[in-house]
């Protein structure tokens, strides 16, 4: 038997990889389109096979998104190469932090980009807990691992210049937390020191988030009790958030 600890079977450290993989794809698909002429750039998005090119499943599903029904990557006008390569992100608009599971009050506040290799393209920034992130919510709140894939995908991180919301799905990243969280879906089992049961699962930051335990936690403890046992759970934050 193992002893509870904090680390469980490192849920809260898939969900800060997951975060901060999402928040560097930020910032390195920005740097990227603002150092690259848009042709190159688009060569580097859907590059050459042996004298042919297409699109992959994630970049279809952008194509729409934009209500491009072309699938010839050398079919695409000037326009709509630019809507499909720059997403444009407007950094002021940022809302996707990185985070760490750790209180540290001084990387509330941070600059990015600041080496020499960045040129240039500084922003501020901050950390929040891990357990504040978004993914932490998709988390409890998800009933599949294709339905944590979808949700992932849907979570928006940014707004473009032109006022349009930006995606995980949009930076083409949300397969790859998707995997990053394929072991953080199963809940912990364990038990109390009277040996009840106990799942210990997700634990979305109350103050932001329904801060209840997972669905699919619930779910399995109902299905193992059977019609004629109980399930005491987590009910969120306050009754105000938990009993509704």
């Amino acid at each position: 038997m193992d002893e509870f600890n904090l680390h469980l079977t490192g849920d809260i450290h898939a969900i800060t990889a997951a975060n901060n993989l999402l928040a560097a794809q930020i910032d390195a698909r920005m740097f990227h389109e603002q150092t690259q002429p848009l042709e190159a750039f688009y060569n580097r998005l859907v590059p050459r096979n042996k004298g042919s090119r297409v699109f992959s499943e994630i970049q279809i599903k952008r194509l729409v998104k934009l209500g491009i029904e072309k699938r010839d990557p050398d079919s695409l006008n000037e326009e709509e190469i630019r809507n499909f390569a720059l997403l444009d992100i407007a950094p002021e608009t940022i809302t996707w932090q990185r985070v760490l599971d750790t209180n540290d009050r001084y990387l509330r506040k941070i600059t990015v980009g600041q080496s020499p290799t960045e040129k240039g393209l500084t922003r501020e920034t901050q950390f929040d807990i891990s357990v504040a992130s978004e993914i932490m919510a998709v988390l409890a709140l998800t009933t599949s691992l294709a339905d944590m894939r979808e949700r992932l995908g849907k979570m928006v991180v940014a707004s473009s210049k032109s006022g349009q919301p930006v995606t995980a799905e949009d930076l083409g990243v949300a397969g790859a937390l998707t995997v990053l969280m394929k072991d953080a879906i199963r809940p912990n089992l364990m038990q109390t020191l009277e040996g009840t049961p106990v799942f210990v699962h997700a634990g979305p930051f109350a103050n932001i988030a329904h801060g209840n335990s997972s669905i699919l936690a619930d779910k399995i403890s109902l299905k193992l009790v059977g019609e004629d046992g109980f399930v005491v759970t987590e009910a969120g934050f306050g009754a105000d958030i938990g009993m509704e």
